[in-house]
């Protein structure tokens, strides 16, 4: 289930909704909302920013280790594979 944040205005507490999403950056963007309160009509601007990663893709895992991978020689993945075999009895 996708989890949405709920944004308030600042001046009247009420749901805003954003109108419009200007991407800076890969890892930020402002948000140009509108209160739904009609008595109220507040316009605003919000910034959304990547602060930090709590624990990392399975995608990047994988790409890290195929990029990691076909930097070794044949000599070295072939050792490699040897010492995965022997692990997984």
């Amino acid at each position: 289930m996708a989890r949405t944040t709920d944004i308030y205005c600042k001046v009247c507490n009420a749901k805003s909704v954003i109108e419009r999403t200007e991407r800076i950056h890969s890892e930020f963007a402002r948000y140009y909302c509108v209160c739904k309160n009609p008595q109220c009509g507040h316009r605003f601007v919000m910034n959304m920013e990547f602060s930090h990663t709590t624990r990392s893709s399975k995608l990047t895992k994988e790409n890290l280790l195929k990029l990691t991978l076909q930097q070794l020689s044949q000599e070295d993945k072939d050792n490699l594979m040897r010492l995965l075999k022997e692990e997984s009895r």
